[in-house]
């Protein structure tokens, strides 16, 4: 019927395309049609268009504004929020993975999970550069006590890291000077020397106010950093909260701590601050005065306006700490070298109370002796990483230090509850040294009596054992954090070179001389008493007769690894290594490996 009436006014109107020329009746027939048709009809292809029109418009403004963004980002804020999103979505799928990969039920893939997770963090890591180059070092520190693929994807961070070209350091000199570096020096390598995660170091000519022509070293802060720190400490601090909220371990409380030193390393008026500094104590420390050097910071006396982005010191030739084929050719022993390395980085330690927290073999420069033939010097530099501790926790730290070589277990249970940490001597002494240590070792009958557990058992108590451990974070010192950093790296120093070094016993002598021989505050008969007094000598004289009977037995030790073949001789470090590993596998169920720590 409906066609019939159509066709019925297609004839009525001889075809014609004029609807306002249609007869009444054919205009009803058509309203009529048009009616019927959307009554019955399920599709309405108008409102569907421009649903799509609205979508396809939407996403299109999306996407200019995001394209916008993104490159106002790259060009103007040096990629910062890309950098830090990039950051969370990495977070956020891997934490999604371990959230639901690792369950008993999924224990024989554990090693599968922690290689993909490790992957990302590398990936981002290596992505991003800069700060996160730092913090993947400190990742990697600590890499030891983590499970193999997490050795392996930090390993890579302590290389060298890229430079940027001679156009942007003329950026960094206009910008904090006004000048270019021609206007300041004699001459100026465009190429760097030298290039670290926030700086490069050029070498310059300068002449003096009195005409002298110095040759010095030009460090220039990478521009980026300037523009992108705020937002990577941001998002360090972010990931670190949101792990501990998921994973119920305290972790948070090092991230302020943490971000402050950092944000501390990147402003080189700091820096030049800290390398006079170190230069001070120094000179009032009579067993290293002669024989380490700080090389000197060029201020407004000499000519050059200082700026937190750049740094002018003297330049120093000399060899890395691990080059043992240039120490060779000048005629210096690795022993000699490493002992004043030991020590230097002991008085820092125990009796400054004021640490370099980067001992890295490349911070570490060794020339001959200008004084001294057939001696070593040492030459520190990289200035930027210092902390300074409390004279108690300095003296806490000292004599905990004692009380962990003489086994003194009532005086390290009191330290740790002082520091909030739950007593487990062998798990506080282990957080201490970096190290898994027995001051209560098991006996076979329980070791045997132990069931043997599965990977996935294994970190899930020794999770469990490091949040019992730190039992109110609030009071655990925040400067342990770095100080272990410094003694897992002198301990690689040492194993670089041979193991030449008898650096438990070297580090427990400062620790001695530290506690009664301060230079911020002297434990004198005025300050603690006769009776204190008198009881800390007669402590340093029993502690001083151990570490001779130690160095005793480091020599014979010595003797005999130089009778094995050449093939069979390993260094004391390795042979502390091998105990901390069999220490390691049964107490934690952890696999070492110390590679990561030899940059």
């Amino acid at each position: 019927m409906l066609f019939t009436q159509m066709e019925a006014c297609a004839s009525s109107s001889r075809l014609t395309l004029t609807p306002l020329r249609q007869s009444p009746a054919c205009r009803g027939c058509l309203l009529n049609v048009s009616r019927r048709t959307f009554a019955t009809s399920p599709l309405k292809p108008k409102p569907i268009q421009g649903r799509s029109r609205r979508w396809i418009r939407r996403t299109g403004i999306v996407i200019l504004i995001g394209g916008g963004v993104y490159a106002y980002d790259k060009q103007f804020n040096a990629s910062a929020l890309s950098r830090s999103l990039r950051t969370g979505w990495i977070g956020l799928v891997c934490t999604l993975d371990y959230k639901i990969n690792f369950a008993p039920s999924k224990a024989h893939e554990i090693d599968n999970l922690h290689q993909r997770v490790a992957d990302r963090l590398r990936w981002v890591i290596d992505t991003n550069q800069g700060l996160y180059l730092k913090l993947g070092q400190a990742l990697g520190l600590q890499a030891a006590l983590l499970p193999k693929p997490y050795r392996e994807a930090f390993g890579h961070v302590f290389d060298k890291a890229p430079s940027v070209p001679y156009a942007e350091v003329q950026g960094v000199f206009r910008r904090d000077l006004d000048v270019d570096p021609e206007d300041i020096f004699v001459s100026f390598s465009h190429e760097p020397l030298a290039s670290a995660s926030i700086a490069q170091v050029h070498k310059a000519v300068l002449r003096t106010p009195q005409g002298e022509e110095l040759v010095v070293a030009v460090k220039v802060q990478k521009p980026a950093i300037e523009k992108q720190m705020e937002w990577d400490l941001f998002s360090y601090r972010s990931l670190m909260w949101v792990c501990e909220k998921i994973f119920d371990m305290p972790m948070y409380f090092v991230a302020k701590y943490v971000s402050v030193q950092m944000k501390n390393e990147t402003n080189f008026q700091h820096e030049a601050g800290n390398a006079r500094r170190c230069a001070e104590f120094l000179s009032q420390t009579p067993e290293l005065k002669d024989d380490v050097y700080v090389p000197r910071v060029f201020g407004e006396s000499e000519g050059c306006r200082e700026s937190q982005r750049i740094m002018v010191t003297e330049w120093i030739d000399g060899c890395r700490l691990n080059d043992q084929a240039a120490l060779e050719r000048m005629g210096l022993k690795a022993r000699d070298v490493m002992d004043l390395v030991i020590s230097t980085w002991g008085a820092m330690t125990f009796s400054w109370g004021f640490l370099h927290c980067d001992p890295h073999p490349g911070n570490i420069l060794i020339r001959p002796h200008p004084k001294k033939k057939g001696k070593p010097q040492i030459v520190i530099i990289d200035h930027g990483l210092y902390i300074e501790s409390t004279t108690e926790f300095r003296e806490d730290y000292c004599n905990l230090w004692r009380s962990l070589f003489m086994l003194d277990i009532p005086t390290i249970e009191r330290i740790a509850r002082k520091w909030g940490i739950a007593l487990d001597p062998n798990m506080f002494a282990s957080a201490i040294l970096l190290r898994p240590f027995q001051v209560k070792k098991k006996t076979k009958e329980e070791l045997a009596q132990e069931p043997e557990k599965t990977a996935y058992e294994q970190q899930l108590e020794l999770k469990s054992r490091f949040k019992t451990m730190l039992e109110n974070e609030q009071l655990i010192p925040r400067e342990l954090i770095f100080i272990a950093r410094c003694q897992r790296m002198m301990q690689a120093n040492n194993q670089l070179l041979g193991s030449p070094s008898n650096r438990i016993n070297l580090t427990a002598k400062w620790a001695s001389t530290g506690y009664t021989r301060s230079l911020n505050a002297p434990r004198t008969i005025a300050r603690v008493g006769l009776s204190t007094w008198l009881s800390d000598r007669f402590r340093m004289i029993i502690l001083r007769m151990t570490l001779g009977f130690s160095d005793l037995i480091f020599w014979l030790d010595r003797l005999r690894q130089y009778l094995l073949p050449k093939s069979k001789r390993k260094g004391w470090e390795d042979q502390l290594q091998a105990q901390f590993e069999s220490i390691a596998k049964e107490e934690f169920g952890i696999e070492l490996e110390d590679d990561v720590f030899l940059g």
